[in-house]
């Protein structure tokens, strides 16, 4: 039987409510549960540094193990009001992530260790390194799956407990069948920091051959009308982003979009001084907000890359980090830098 920790922390004191626990402390600048986490930025971790709760026998540094922790905080991020972005190592990190010599394959796969009291802050995660981890997810039953078990950590992370009900990711027991969150994990969540309430939605895709320029929409009718039409091609979904109506809260930002009189194109600007300079321009017609997205990348966001066609006059994004790479080596696109930051194709 594997465990997926010993309760290895050092809370003093725990709150049962319905199935699990919460260790009382928790992220964010009000400490009632049901407010905001805010920001929490997380690393992997590069050194022992002094004064940290526990120290790591070596450290992840490959990137497939790196990705499976982003989507861990994730899947986190996307069920409770609460962001994690990934910043470079340093001792003003809040969770940093290293690997550890906890006591061979097949028994403790990880080790949370957070303040005894208080908010918390500077949290330590370490994974055993003699497991047999298994990436990628739904670990065979020889395997242990390690994105599952990373999650469990996170959860003791952000002030979860282990829950006493046994198909929880965060019992203390591995299943080999509870390999991503379940009721229980979001409800103990929830109640920590509220429900992560964003609004997603689809932004389409459109090319049109005969331009060489790509169209995209996040309004329906606009969406069916395009489609119905000869012109234009429904290449899918472009990425996901936040509905207009969206309530303001920090790092979200309107997108505007303006249409492009001399060539026909759009461009979408999440920058108030463009969007200002745009306005003054006659080639420019202004068409307001398209939809909303981040400021800022987090665990459950990517960015959308902004690219200016020389040859046409168009703008092209895309979420996509394979095809940024292609349109960069093309001669005739002109890479802009990130444009906004939108959600990923993980389900909120």
């Amino acid at each position: 039987m594997c465990l997926f920790c010993l309760m290895d922390f050092t809370v003093e004191s725990f709150e049962t409510v319905e199935n699990f626990q919460l260790q009382g402390g928790k992220w964010g600048g009000n400490q009632v549960n049901g407010f905001s986490g805010d920001t929490v930025t997380y690393s992997f971790a590069t050194q022992n540094i002094l004064g940290q709760f526990e120290n790591f026998d070596s450290f992840l540094t490959d990137v497939s193990f790196q990705r499976e922790v982003t989507q861990s905080f994730a899947a986190w991020e996307n069920v409770a009001d609460i962001r994690f972005q990934l910043v470079p190592d340093s001792g003003s990190v809040d969770i940093r992530l290293g690997w550890g010599n906890i006591d061979g394959g097949g028994g403790i796969l990880g080790q949370t260790t957070v303040p005894s009291f208080g908010a918390l802050s500077d949290v330590v995660i370490i994974l055993d390194i003699d497991e047999d981890w298994f990436l990628n997810g739904d670990a065979p039953p020889e395997n242990i799956d390690f994105s599952a078990t990373v999650t469990h950590e996170i959860g003791h992370a952000i002030g979860i407990g282990h829950s006493q009900k046994s198909k929880a990711l965060m019992n203390a027991t591995y299943s080999r069948t509870i390999l991503d969150l379940q009721n229980d994990d979001k409800d103990a969540a929830i109640e920590i920091y509220g429900e992560n309430d964003i609004t997603k939605i689809e932004i389409f895709r459109f090319f049109n051959p005969n331009a060489g320029g790509h169209f995209f929409t996040s309004d329906g009718l606009e969406k069916t009308t395009v489609e119905n039409s000869d012109i234009f091609s429904l290449e899918g979904i472009g990425f996901h982003a936040i509905a207009k109506n969206q309530a303001q809260e920090p790092d979200l930002m309107p997108v505007y979009r303006f249409l492009n009189a001399f060539s026909g194109s759009h461009l979408f600007t999440a920058f108030e001084k463009e969007k200002d300079h745009l306005i003054t321009n006659a080639d420019f017609v202004f068409e307001g907000v398209a939809f909303k997205a981040f400021a800022s990348q987090s665990s459950a966001t990517v960015p959308v890359h902004r690219f200016f066609n020389t040859e046409i006059g168009g703008h092209f994004f895309t979420a996509n980090t394979f095809e940024m790479e292609i349109v960069s080596s093309m001669s005739q696109f002109r890479y802009e830098g990130a444009a906004f930051y939108a959600y990923t194709d993980v389900e909120l």
